[in-house]
């Protein structure tokens, strides 16, 4: 990168300041600073990352400390390896650090590491012994010494993560034990292993019977069914028994399962990929496990079409758009199909084209029918939110009143105009947290990893009424992934407008995860753009508001998420096919049915 002049000086400045803040008396202020130091290549804060392997907080401890670490090289991994002999909470998270030298890995790293991992598997502390066994996952076949530890703690603590990680490390030697977690487990327990035998791929076949029987248990929740269905692709003897299964689930499925089940059946098609699939949900060895997805035949193939086909006219607007997105996958069969798809009166224009061009380039390339132009109405400027309309010179008055007097709520104003209010006229910035009556917001990390930006540890905050007050409502105890973010696009008019988008994992939305929470309306002052709002040091709040999810004027319009490879299958050429394929339930009003 090159800097400017001015930025250049910036840049010294910033970082004359995160050396001064080594002396700061807050310790967590010290490894903020130390961690944006090893990010500039600066080994000034070393002293403080190593103690910040000892942090309370796994996602900093084994997380953000050790990748900050391991940007310094040599210089920082010859101070970790004195760690890897000791006991206590920097052992672990020594080991992780060196899982970034990557080949260069020495043999006599690896042997401490794995004493490392192989004591803390039996460590009294529960969080310590799933630290423990999802960073074997992450070692792999070159963990296989610790497989009957593992083994161990799934039978003694029914640890959620010991099945995939022992799929990673033993491979069909762990299925067995997956069964029988499998048949004798619960909640996450039952989903993991349930992913364990997906990763296994066409080693696990010998289970179809007992994930086909999963997925056709009404009594099970959503998740187990949709990952039922999601290793039914990967496991299943012939592509032509998964699709029987799988359309078997829809006579009898909700809205919810309905579109997970189409999602499925689109993966059998020969435009799925057949390879690994990348993760996007932290641990990422996960990515690593082999998969593989059974071909149909023409005849199953034809039938299959004819299901999705019939989708084209359901009430649901998402099961329409993500039935045409499963025959953009499997639609090998131009003309009848491209005659149905072209007829489907209740397919918005955008997909119809989209699914059009894939399937006849796919039967005809030479002769693929092209449209020269979409719909500008339905191009897509409206597949992100943007706010609803808000008139703030109106709402002035009433919110300067209490924004002036404090105290409760007493204004005729929606809560999230009066936030957008202060957000517009007063400067301020946006924080929403389940947690009520803090005085002062402490920096800390918030992801397992992310990146940088979303995994560096600071006070988060958002310029943005709405996104703050979903970051409130949310129980993340109950959301395994969200993906969000504000932008700009532009409208058919030529403008450009602020746009966003909120999701939340699929199958997490249609339990409605929504709490009471409270929005903290912070000075600006210490905020700086690290990829997102961030506040290194601590931040005393001006105001506080309670909110309730009846607040939230979009909850009925929230995206359910599928973050994984279903996102990339469709490029730039396919905007909207793209669209669905990350974004399984995407409620607006904007969009018909």
């Amino acid at each position: 990168m090159r800097w400017h002049d001015g930025a250049v000086a910036n840049k010294r400045l910033e970082l004359a300041e995160f050396r001064a803040a080594l002396t700061d008396p807050d310790a967590q202020v010290r490894l903020n600073a130390a961690v944006r130091l090893a990010y500039a290549g600066s080994a000034d804060g070393l002293d403080e990352l190593l103690a910040g392997l000892s942090h309370p907080e796994g996602a900093i401890r084994l997380v953000q400390v050790p990748e900050a670490i391991a940007l310094l090289g040599e210089t920082g991994f010859a101070r970790v390896r004195g760690l890897l002999q000791h006991p206590g909470p920097a052992r672990l998270a020594a080991a992780r650090t060196l899982l970034h030298c990557g080949d260069q890995l020495a043999a006599s790293d690896r042997v401490g590491m794995l004493a490392a991992v192989s004591a803390a598997l039996t460590d009294p502390d529960p969080t310590t012994r799933q630290d423990a066994i999802s960073m074997t996952g992450e070692l792999g076949p070159a963990a296989a010494e610790l497989f009957d530890p593992v083994a161990s703690a799934l039978a003694s603590h029914g640890e959620p993560l010991a099945p995939p990680a022992l799929a990673a490390i033993g491979g069909a030697r762990a299925i067995p034990l997956i069964r029988r977690a499998l048949e004798d487990g619960t909640g996450h327990l039952c989903v993991r292993a349930l992913q364990a035998l997906a990763g296994l791929g066409p080693a696990a076949t010998s289970a179809h019977g007992l994930v086909s029987a999963v997925l056709r248990d009404e009594s099970r929740p959503l998740g187990d069914r949709l990952a039922a269905a999601a290793a039914l692709t990967r496991i299943g003897p012939t592509g032509d028994v998964v699709a029987a299964d799988l359309r078997a689930a829809l006579s009898t499925a909700d809205r919810w399962l309905r579109i997970g089940l189409l999602r499925g059946l689109g993966q059998l098609g020969r435009g799925y990929p057949r390879r690994p699939e990348v993760s996007l949900v932290w641990p990422q060895w996960v990515s690593r496990l082999a998969v593989s997805h059974p071909p149909l035949t023409g005849e199953s193939a034809a039938a299959l079409l004819g299901t999705l086909v019939e989708h084209l006219d359901h009430d649901d607007y998402d099961v329409r758009r993500n039935a045409a997105f499963a025959i953009g996958l499997v639609g090998t069969d131009g003309r009848a199909v491209a005659a149905a798809v072209e007829k489907a009166p209740r397919l918005r224009e955008g997909i119809r084209h989209d699914v059009l061009h894939r399937i006849r380039s796919i039967a005809s390339p030479r002769g693929a029918h092209r449209f020269d132009h979409l719909d500008a109405r339905v191009w897509p400027w409206d597949l992100e939110m943007t706010n609803p309309a808000v008139d703030l010179i109106a709402i002035g008055p009433s919110c300067e009143r209490q924004w002036t007097t404090g105290g409760d709520y007493r204004i005729d104003v929606p809560k999230w105009q009066f936030l957008h209010y202060l957000v517009e006229r007063h400067g301020v910035v946006l924080h929403g947290s389940r947690m009520a009556g803090l005085d002062v917001l402490t920096p800390r990390s918030r992801s397992w990893g992310g990146g940088r930006t979303a995994g560096q540890p600071g006070v988060f905050a958002v310029d943005h009424a709405l996104m703050a007050m979903y970051f409130g409502i949310v129980d993340r105890s109950r959301v395994p992934n969200m993906s969000n973010g504000i932008g700009r696009s532009r409208h058919p008019t030529g403008g450009l407008q602020r746009t966003f988008r909120l999701g939340i994992e699929f199958a997490s939305l249609a339990a409605r995860p929504f709490t009471e929470a409270t929005v903290y309306v912070l000075p600006a002052e210490t905020f700086t753009m690290m990829g997102e709002l961030t506040s290194l040091t601590p931040v005393r709040p001006l105001a506080s508001l309670a909110v309730s999810p009846g607040d939230f004027p979009l909850l009925d319009r929230l995206w359910g998420s599928d973050i994984g490879p279903l996102s990339v299958q469709f490029g730039d050429r396919f905007p909207f096919l793209a669209d669905v394929g990350c974004w399984p339930s995407k409620r607006l009003d904007s969009l018909p049915g």
